[in-house]
């Protein structure tokens, strides 16, 4: 008897949570659920931009606490008006002036490479 009253609510719960399941397969296998492209499919983007500053973060290092890691940002003002800063390999931070022009490549929102014009 107990179990004749639970008969209906589990049932409700198992078809909605089958049904749940085949809408993520669905959307899966037809490719409306990526939420990581891979870097390489991301578009490849250049523009013309000025260097506008420089800074540095020091924090410790996921892998080894114990070691601090650097890591680089430099700020471009690009040519349609937007800044963005990007984090850059030390040697590019290292190269990188306040004011030096050219030409930034980027792929998705990652910094390729800086090729400076003046």
């Amino acid at each position: 008897m107990e179990w004749e009253v639970l008969k209906i609510p589990l049932t409700m719960v198992g078809g909605s949570v089958a049904a749940i399941l085949l809408l993520m397969l669905v959307a899966k296998l037809t490719g409306m659920v990526n939420p990581e492209i891979k870097q390489g499919e991301k578009p490849v983007y250049n523009m013309q931009a000025v260097v506008k500053g420089k800074r540095t973060l020091i924090e410790p290092d996921p892998e080894n606490p114990a070691v601090p890691r650097t890591r680089y940002f430099v700020t471009f003002h690009k040519r349609d008006g937007n800044r963005v800063e990007m984090q850059v390999p030390g040697e590019d931070y290292g190269l990188a002036a306040e004011g030096d022009e050219g030409i930034l490549v980027w792929q998705g929102d990652e910094f390729v490479v800086f090729k400076r014009t003046n």
